[in-house]
């Protein structure tokens, strides 16, 4: 059973994106709880990207409703939409790779009321540089619960692909927005990084910023998720906890079995 609009942390209604004569997203509808985990899975040309895109504003629906916080979100450019409080990444780790690791995290943390975070740190007096020193403080805890406090000095475009991913988790927690979207963030990734991915997504519930995980590693939806969407050809098929739907026939089919191992 879909969670009432109340408790819907993003509502989708009718989404609708086609390319040429091709129909990617096809009056796509759900909603992702409030506080949940919420897993968007489904086969290879499902339209899981291109929903995602179309919500995150870096697509433009035919048609359709994005309503986060009551509020429609179609049409807005990605920035707005980011500072409204949804903020999502990409398949591919996104950093600003010429500053250092501990000045990306920093930069993460977006507020319209103060001054920026250079500017504090080279010599403004008083409140603002006090908040300019609290925030180095909360980045350097951050970087130090993801394991790369000690590359804090390190050119972000230096890094691993896999701690490119945990910059990524630790920029999302200096944010903190009230709902992200997480784009295959297991691609690539080892069992051991993914261990301590699954835990920040748990440290991100319990900081309260809702969370949807797009992905093709079931293992892991199965482990963080609460509610998983399914979707093939461009819609919605079935919704629901993780094990209800490996007894979904049309889920199944979708996989090609894969739901059942």
């Amino acid at each position: 059973m879909s969670a009432p609009a109340t408790t819907s942390a993003l509502e989708v209604r009718g989404l609708t994106k086609r390319f040429g004569g091709v129909v990617a997203v096809d009056g796509c509808s759900f909603r992702a709880p409030l506080g949940q985990v919420t897993g968007l899975i489904g086969p290879n040309g499902a339209g899981k990207s291109t929903a995602i895109d179309l919500i995150s504003g870096f697509k433009l629906p035919d048609s359709g409703t994005v309503l986060f916080k009551g509020m429609a979100l179609q049409g807005l450019p990605p920035h707005r939409i980011s500072r409204l409080g949804l903020m999502r990444t990409f398949q591919s780790p996104r950093e600003w790779p010429g500053l250092t690791v501990l000045e990306n995290v920093v930069m993460a943390r977006w507020d319209s009321g103060r001054e920026s975070f250079v500017g504090g740190l080279l010599g403004l007096r008083g409140a603002q540089r006090n908040t300019a020193a609290d925030e180095l403080s909360r980045a350097r805890e951050i970087l130090d619960e993801f394991g790369l406090l000690a590359l804090r000095n390190e050119r972000a475009g230096n890094l691993s692909g896999g701690q490119k991913r945990l910059l990524e988790f630790a920029r999302i927690r200096m944010a903190a927005p009230e709902l992200v979207i997480l784009d295959e963030p297991m691609g690539g990734v080892n069992p051991v990084l993914g261990e301590r991915m699954a835990l920040a997504i748990e440290a991100f519930i319990a900081a309260g910023t809702s969370v949807i995980v797009v992905e093709h590693n079931l293992p892991f939806i199965k482990r963080v998720t609460e509610h998983v969407i399914v979707m093939a050809q461009g819609a919605v098929i079935a919704e629901g906890s993780f094990d209800s739907l490996r007894s979904n026939q049309d889920v199944v089919d979708a996989y090609l079995g894969e739901m059942v191992t």
